[in-house]
């Protein structure tokens, strides 16, 4: 268990922050290099499309603002919470030594909840 009560487990299945809402990753052959490190780990890219048909169902999730406070407060996604990611570009980031968030204690504490993580797009 790591600071609040939250497992590395799914500490690492939720910092990854890898919901790019941008349109960023759109066929295999364009893919970064940690695409498939991540995927291997559980976690899951979407885009923008997938994340509206998403919310559209009215599937259960928490959508999560990963950049910083002054980001957040110009603009953010509808009922986004902010909790900030450490600022890394996300190529030097092992997968396996996710990105730290700067507020833990703002996740819900339904630990079974899905995370929908953004940022600002592949950095």
């Amino acid at each position: 268990m790591l600071h609040g009560g939250i497992s590395r487990a799914v500490l690492a299945g939720t910092i990854l922050l890898l919901v790019m809402v941008s349109a960023t990753i759109r066929a295999a052959a364009s893919r970064p290099h940690w695409y498939q490190e991540v995927e291997s780990l559980g976690i899951h890219v979407i885009g923008a499309r997938e994340l509206k048909s998403m919310l559209d169902r009215g599937e259960s999730l928490v959508i999560i603002d990963a950049r910083d406070e002054i980001h957040y407060r110009n603009g953010r996604l509808p009922g986004a919470l902010s909790i900030p990611a450490e600022d890394a570009p996300l190529a030097t980031v092992d997968a396996r030594r996710p990105k730290r968030l700067l507020h833990p204690e703002r996740l819900p504490t339904d630990r079974a909840m899905r995370l929908v993580f953004y940022c600002g797009g592949i950095t």
